[in-house]
């Protein structure tokens, strides 16, 4: 149970700063417009106070305050954002491969069965039908997921 509320908490935050990451490549964003109306004296960098119209900042202000100014930059949300992405990635690698007992690079059902999510929708995931599920799949399964939900709000 502790393991499948670990992944699906990665998963929604994973979800959530890819989101982000996309954010940043694409400019005129929501989270520079947050960012813009958040920064309250229009200096380019959030105060501790002024972060607090973002929780999600406010909540990680020391993380991602790299150079210790007591202020957090746009720039600086994005490269923890990315930073946070990539580690997450790295997580999800060793626990597929950890899943992965026969090391053939995917998941078959019985091995899929450690992540719920991914089992219950293993047919809509198994996009070649080959019943197994890739790294390549999932991420394809959970962009299309995100892009659908993003399509609907």
């Amino acid at each position: 149970m502790t393991k499948s509320l670990v992944i699906a908490s990665c998963l929604t935050l994973a979800a959530i700063l890819s989101s982000v990451a996309v954010a940043a490549n694409t400019g005129g964003n929501k989270m520079e417009q947050a960012f813009r109306k958040a920064d309250k004296d229009n200096d380019g960098t959030l105060t501790r106070d002024e972060a607090k119209a973002l929780p999600r900042v406010a909540k990680n202000f020391d993380q991602i305050d790299t150079d210790k100014d007591g202020t957090v930059s746009l720039d600086e949300i994005y490269a923890s954002a990315k930073k946070v992405a990539k580690e997450m990635e790295e997580q999800d690698k060793a626990r597929f491969d950890a899943a992965d007992k026969d090391h053939d690079g995917t998941l078959d059902r019985d091995e899929a069965k450690v992540f719920p999510r991914i089992s219950q929708n293993f047919d809509k995931i198994d996009a070649n039908k080959d019943g197994k599920v890739s790294q390549d799949e999932i991420k394809s399964y959970a962009k299309a997921q995100r892009s659908a939900k993003a399509a609907t709000q």
